[in-house]
């Protein structure tokens, strides 16, 4: 089996949520609440409606998320539910874990049927979500995952403050027959040990596209930088560390920037039905496209973009929002072209996918939070 493969398993499978493999060192100190150890502050009190778990022993975010969310790849929406968690790759048993929602309780009827037994609780008295309530949907809002990590890791984000980097990667195990890289490859970063690099670290490999202008007032709006890839420290240097790449989303060059690794929750949200042309427009924000992946100049579904609002217009990951053109016609009502869903803010942007058209977008067309 290739290096690449093996990697790739490894960052699948292991990388993202093992305990007892994780890449970062573990949390310290421990201490003892109630009867286990742990290296964090767990709550003791959690919403009415929230569904608690005990973490057991093997148990991993990713597993749960599987479990819990029916994907492990939505582990990043567990651990954003418990941010006493310091680190994702280190869970531990004993610890409560808020895996969702309860389902609502729907009162008996005078003469109705007998209710159905009821669904056998999970692993540490918890009953798994959507289990013993009734169908789906019934008395609580479905909510789905509105994008994917490639959506996320493989996009991009917007620079509006001048970001210069920290540490760049400056050669490779193989820079005598390659300049670019990818996955399972060994490269070496400028900084170490001294500059406080540690062995399990993790770093986005990003790149600075262009400057974007906005396309209504034309004033200057930030930088594109996209995400290419991420590595993992192996081991440190004094002024150097040694690294293996571990994803990667175009070919890695010399001179890539790194960015400290942060996951990226995919966020869950109520799909409501789409604004139609007979639908007046809303009193909440609305904003511009101003850069499609790729510079593509027409785009519809399943199109990552990024738009000029952001946490300081009350935008948060998971808000819909309708895409709309103003109608060239004075007076006309305004022409509707699809849905996008918000999946990272930052201040005043945030990255998006086009998850409904019914035609072609383009950058300059209008969107209005939902």
């Amino acid at each position: 089996m290739s290096r690449a493969i093996l990697a790739i398993l490894a960052i699948l499978c292991v990388g993202v949520a093992a305990a007892e493999q994780g890449v970062n060192p573990p949390p310290q100190p421990l201490h003892k609440v109630g009867d286990h150890w742990t290296p964090y502050d767990p709550p003791t009190e959690f919403p009415s409606d929230s569904q608690v778990y005990i973490i057991q022993p093997g148990d991993t975010l990713w597993d749960l998320a599987k479990r819990f969310l029916g994907n492990p790849y939505l582990w990043p929406q567990l651990w954003e539910q418990n941010k006493y968690i310091r680190d994702a790759h280190w869970i531990y048993p004993g610890d409560p874990l808020v895996v969702g929602v309860k389902a609502a309780e729907v009162p008996a009827e005078t003469g109705a049927a007998p209710a159905p037994a009821e669904a056998p609780a999970g692993e540490g008295g918890t009953q798994p979500a959507g289990e013993g309530a009734g169908e789906p949907g019934d008395n609580a809002a479905e909510l789905v995952a509105v994008g994917s990590e490639d959506d996320l890791y493989c996009f991009a984000y917007l620079d509006d403050k001048g970001e210069t980097p920290q540490f760049t990667l400056t050669s490779g195990e193989l820079i005598g027959f390659q300049t670019n890289f990818s996955v399972g490859d060994v490269v070496f970063i400028s900084g170490g040990e001294a500059e406080g690099v540690k062995a399990g670290q993790e770093f986005f490999l990003v790149e600075p596209r262009r400057s974007l202008k906005h396309p209504s007032t034309r004033a200057e709006f930030g930088r594109v930088i996209r995400y290419i890839g991420h590595l993992r420290v192996l081991c440190t240097q004094d002024h150097s560390a040694t690294a293996e790449i571990v994803a990667a989303c175009d070919p890695i060059p010399v001179g890539t920037w790194l960015k400290p690794f942060e996951p990226m929750p995919i966020p869950m949200t109520e799909l409501t039905d789409p604004m139609t042309v007979c639908d007046v427009p809303n009193a909440n924000p609305k904003g511009y496209i101003v850069y499609s992946k790729d510079d593509a100049i027409a785009f519809g579904q399943d199109h990552m973009v990024i738009v000029d609002l952001g946490e300081a217009d009350q935008v948060s990951p998971g808000a819909l929002c309708t895409i709309y053109r103003d109608n060239p016609a004075p007076g006309m009502p305004r022409l509707v072209l699809g849905e996008l869903a918000v999946l990272s803010t930052g201040e005043h942007w945030a990255t998006a996918k086009v998850i409904r058209s019914t035609q072609q977008m383009f950058v300059g067309d209008r969107v209005e939070v939902k």
